[in-house]
């Protein structure tokens, strides 16, 4: 049995043996009930009268290390939303602004304020995590990726009609404003990843749920030995294809020898007729 992160259905195709039983789900989501937020927190995502946006990139990113022009941008356009916004910010004692649409918090319940009904977008770095939580909840994206594979899962998020993407660094301060009112104001992209949560959260079986049941099958089955890997019990050769490689490489020893021959029979053929040719020239001019 294996858990995975594969939200990104359609995208990363993983190939299993058909026994393995896959559970894709996020480590770092419950993916289950939501749980109650703190309470400064609920009463500014309850009072969103125009909805909420979520603003967070991820744990391993210091937005006190922005350049200052991308912090002005993002703060500039932010604070002139009308909707609230939630800001990841580590340094509450040197916040860029005091605008009061913005909560600053430098630890959020990511998940549990994506699972809020007044939710409506969430401006992320990417990560697997945080896509899969979004995708999950329905909460359509803007993604600004930082590194590793953040911009290959924005280009996917894209393509996917979940909503767009920009680069962090060289994007302006009207490309922020434009790409965010699109992503709240077109309702294809709340559709496209709403029909994306309804398809996911149709299961039996809630994500811990499948986690329990499947770990205690395995402990039932004593370790399940039907659903193990037929390459456990393969030797040596099967395992590493060493036969087939021994019969490709005997195949082409022996198209090489077969050619081998034939051309050095078509060449004296060759020369023996232009041998007789030759001789009967010779014959013909001395008579």
């Amino acid at each position: 049995m294996i858990t995975s992160s594969n939200q990104l259905e359609g995208q990363y195709e993983f190939m299993m043996h058909p026994n393995f039983k896959e559970i894709y789900e996020n480590p770092k989501t419950k993916f289950d009930l939501a749980d109650p937020l703190p309470k400064e927190l609920a009463k500014f995502l309850d009072n969103a009268d125009e909805g909420a946006i979520f603003f967070s990139l991820g744990t391993n990113v210091n937005t006190n290390t922005f350049r200052p022009d991308t912090v002005d941008i993002l703060y500039k356009v932010l604070s002139q939303l009308p909707q609230r916004v939630i800001w990841k910010w580590e340094d509450l004692k040197n916040k860029p602004g005091n605008a009061s649409n913005i909560f600053f918090g430098n630890w959020l319940p990511q998940d549990d304020i994506l699972a809020h009904p007044n939710t409506k977008l969430f401006i992320t770095h990417a990560g697997k995590g945080g896509v899969a939580e979004a995708q999950y909840h329905g909460v359509p994206m803007v993604a600004l990726p930082i590194f590793g594979d953040q911009q290959g899962n924005a280009e996917i998020m894209t393509k996917s009609g979940f909503g767009r993407w920009l680069d962090i660094l060289t994007m302006t301060e009207n490309e922020l404003k434009e790409t965010i009112y699109e992503v709240l104001e077109n309702p294809a992209y709340r559709e496209t990843i709403g029909k994306f949560s309804t398809l996911y959260r149709d299961r039996p079986l809630t994500a811990r749920q499948s986690v329990i049941y499947w770990t205690e099958y395995v402990l039932r089955h004593q370790g399940a030995l039907h659903l193990q890997s037929p390459l456990i019990n393969t030797g040596f050769v099967a395992r590493n294809n060493l036969d087939v490689y021994g019969v490709v490489l005997l195949v082409s020893i022996l198209l090489i020898v077969t050619s081998k021959f034939l051309l050095r029979k078509i060449l004296n053929v060759a020369s023996g007729y232009s041998n007789r040719r030759e001789s009967l020239a010779r014959k013909l001019k001395s008579n």
